[in-house]
């Protein structure tokens, strides 16, 4: 009996001793642990505050970026409709009288980066009657797709482009001025400008290449 109330007090001190060291191991490791996962925690919240200081700062110089190239776009980079009138000033070969007639242009929603600019893109339909060779009022119409820029710190936009007019084909150059640019508060787009023309045929009854100068007016609005 004695034997056995002494093996039965070893077993309880063995075991008091393993729940204490147990107790002592847990008391000692679960504090690193919690600091640890403190620390990821502010780790983390310091790499987020960070990601987002950092967007905001390149957010800040992409709108740096995008703010002087919207200075070079053109009148009409986005979708507009323009109804002109054009009146000649001077014209080449074989071209006794005008051209004058009606234009109308469509501003497509198409641009195009060419350095400092960004050149739009516009889609024309020109109705000129003029007097040419042995034609008295003859009908010529000129399908064309050209560009536009602004000038950067200039008051004037250049165009260009090329396409068909009577018989033949047709490139054109000139440039514009935008009154908007002097005149914010009108209603309308309005452009006063002078381009040049060179055409190669005008009729099947007319030979060779000839051209003209006129003045334009147009006005139009944005869609």
């Amino acid at each position: 009996m004695v034997f056995n109330q002494e093996t039965n007090g070893g077993n309880m001190k063995r075991f008091r001793y393993l729940s204490f060291s147990l107790l002592f191991v847990l008391l000692a490791v679960m504090p690193p642990v919690f600091a640890q996962e403190e620390a990821a925690v502010e780790e983390e919240a310091v790499v987020e505050e960070a990601a987002v200081e950092e967007e905001a700062v390149w957010g800040d110089d992409a709108a740096a970026e995008v703010a002087p190239a919207e200075t070079a776009k053109a009148t009409g980079s986005g979708m507009t409709i323009s109804a002109g009138y054009g009146m000649g000033l001077s014209s080449g070969e074989y071209i006794t009288s005008g051209p004058q007639g009606f234009g109308l242009v469509v501003g497509l929603p198409v641009s195009l980066p060419i350095g400092p600019l960004d050149v739009s893109v516009s889609a024309a339909i020109i109705m000129n009657t003029m007097d040419a060779g042995p034609e008295t009022d003859a009908s010529v119409s000129q399908i064309m797709v050209f560009g536009m820029a602004a000038v950067p710190d200039m008051p004037f936009a250049l165009m260009g482009g090329a396409g068909m007019a009577g018989s033949g084909l047709v490139m054109a150059g000139g440039l514009g001025v935008p009154v908007n640019a002097f005149a914010p508060d009108l209603p309308v787009d309005v452009m006063v400008g002078v381009n040049a023309n060179i055409l190669t045929a005008i009729d099947d009854n007319i030979d060779g290449n000839t051209g003209y100068v006129s003045g334009f007016l147009m006005v139009g609005t944005s869609f």
